[in-house]
């Protein structure tokens, strides 16, 4: 068992607690969701449970933390991973070898296992999260989407009595994502080992959870039963969010509150016959990018081939795909960051290589996936404002204003929440206002709330200049995007407008178009909530 006992935690340079006053018991083989907005703690939680509170980040403590009656604060590090596994947000942050094989086997061999019984653990981690392609892969060469399936398979080769996982599908596909989920619920239900997982995309995991525990500035405001809690609870104000088919039933004042598609469809069927899409005109003129027959290859392994595209002014391009399709590599061969060994780039009508550095960044400029990158400097204003003019210098703040990290802006990125840490790297980007944006999983991190923000920005962004967003986000892919193209194998497989690419789709589809695509009389191009404003 894991209790909380009138536990309060504040980071040394913090003036406010990170936690205060929690007072809980989490039992062997619970499933735990926790849930909370940007810099609510969650985090945090999870780090005083595997014992890197305190033993690896300062601060001030009150109360105490154990785990099977043992103090935490007194538990050596090697011990406590022995009853807990840890999958941190960013996998980049706990990966240490070289090759996917040995970075599985590692902690194995750390704690003396026998070397039959760690070649069976590693045969059976590759394949339950279905990554034995990747065995003999060096990791740098993965995608982040695939390094993060290898922190998974690390931390459940131990076979720990509790699994801490910190937004384990934000970096995964769709598909991967419900295989995720799926495994983590059989190792709960058939081996008993208690699951305590944050994660901002509740339609996928509000559902599957025992328990909800909610998170409101270090405080919990809501534990128990998830559909008793979401009831209960206005998730929407505390800047979570519910699962979309929830929020739309909300709206509608239904009393039993859905959580899937299929409650969803009994639940919410004589409402959607009620309500339609309004019409949407999308003109793309103006030529401003494009990829001519493209290729590239790291080493032997091809990752695009023969690729083709277009991207005009004034739209959102969403770009979609399995983890390791290449969507982070197209993006960088876009920027400059990488030479395509085929084909040509060009921007603006200029090929990409012909730009020196500083006009480059002005004509189109990439986020990376770990916004740790972008963050340098002692504080976020400084990180934001770097070499700026005292004229960029007011774009900046109304930048960090839109995005609400303003108030945030003295702190240094290491006291921010991964949500928080991300929006300040899209602001220190979005400030040289280039013509072409390209953001990598920007919602990594963020919560709900924050996710509204970044979406009001970006349809701002785009009345001036253009947007690739790379997501496996549906429900921020269809909120924002005008064309919606699919990477496979290294090549554009399919591009068009987003509804005529999301709806209906056994993958992109959003929670409430599945429930239209199974009502007769319901408009079958309803994407989000915002799609129902417009009544018959």
């Amino acid at each position: 068992m894991i209790e909380f006992l009138n536990y309060s935690f504040r980071y040394a340079s913090a003036s406010n607690p990170a936690l205060e006053n929690i007072e809980l018991k989490i039992f062997p083989g619970e499933f735990v969701l926790l849930i909370g907005d940007s810099g609510s703690g969650k985090t945090t939680f999870l780090r005083s449970i595997n014992g890197l509170i305190p033993h690896f980040y300062g601060g001030s403590q009150r109360g105490e933390v154990r785990i099977d009656g043992k103090s935490v604060k007194n538990f050596p590090p090697r011990e406590i991973a022995n009853y807990v596994g840890t999958v941190f947000q960013d996998p980049e942050n706990q990966i240490l070898m070289h090759t996917v094989e040995k970075e599985i086997a590692f902690p194995l061999e750390n704690i003396g296992m026998k070397e039959e019984e760690i070649e069976k653990r590693v045969e059976e981690t590759l394949d339950l999260l279905d990554i034995y392609p990747l065995r003999h892969r060096k990791i740098e060469s993965l995608s982040g989407g695939e390094k993060q399936k290898v922190a998974i398979a690390t931390a459940i080769a131990r076979y720990p009595r509790y699994l801490l996982l910190d937004e384990p599908t934000s970096q995964i596909d769709p598909n991967s994502a419900e295989s995720l989920l799926s495994l983590l619920e059989r190792l709960n239900d058939d081996l008993g080992i208690g699951i305590i997982m944050v994660e901002h995309r509740m339609e996928r995991t509000m559902h599957r959870a025992d328990r909800l525990i909610v998170l409101d500035r270090g405080k919990i405001v809501g534990d128990g039963e998830p559909r008793i809690i979401a009831s209960k609870l206005d998730l929407d104000a505390l800047g979570v969010g519910y699962p979309q088919i929830t929020r739309v039933a909300k709206r509608f004042g239904v009393e039993m509150l859905p959580l899937t598609v299929k409650e969803g469809r009994k639940s919410l069927s004589r409402y959607l016959k009620n309500v339609r899409v309004k019409e949407e005109r999308i003109l793309l003129n103006d030529l401003i990018g494009e990829a001519l027959n493209i290729e590239f290859s790291y080493g032997a392994h091809r990752v695009i081939r023969k690729l083709n595209l277009k991207i005009y002014k004034n739209e959102l391009l969403g770009l979609v795909g399995r983890n390791g399709t290449g969507k982070t590599t197209l993006a960088k061969l876009l920027t400059g960051l990488l030479r395509p060994q085929k084909g040509e780039i060009r921007i603006l009508g200029k090929p990409i290589e012909k730009y020196e550095e500083k006009e480059r960044s002005r004509a189109i400029s990439m986020v990376f996936q770990n916004p740790n990158i972008h963050l340098l400097g002692d504080t976020i204003y400084e990180d934001v404002t770097y070499l700026l003019s005292d004229k960029e210098r007011k774009r900046a703040e109304n930048i960090m204003k839109e995005l609400g990290i303003w108030e945030l802006r003295d702190r240094n990125a290491s006291e921010l929440s991964g949500g928080e840490r991300m929006l300040a790297a899209v602001a220190s980007i979005a400030v040289m206002e280039p013509e072409i944006l390209i953001l990598d999983e920007p919602t990594r991190g963020p919560s709900y709330k924050f996710k509204l923000r970044l979406s009001s920005f970006l349809k701002k962004y785009i009345q001036r200049h253009s947007v690739i967003l790379i997501t496996h986000d549906v429900e921020t892919l269809a909120r924002n995007a005008t064309r919606v193209a699919i990477l496979s194998d290294g090549r554009i497989r399919v591009i068009g407008n987003k509804r005529e690419i999301m709806c209906s789709s056994l993958t992109y589809s959003t929670q409430v178009n599945k429930v239209a695509q199974g009502i007769d009389g319901v408009d079958k191009k309803i994407l989000v909530e915002e799609d129902l404003e417009v009544i018959k």
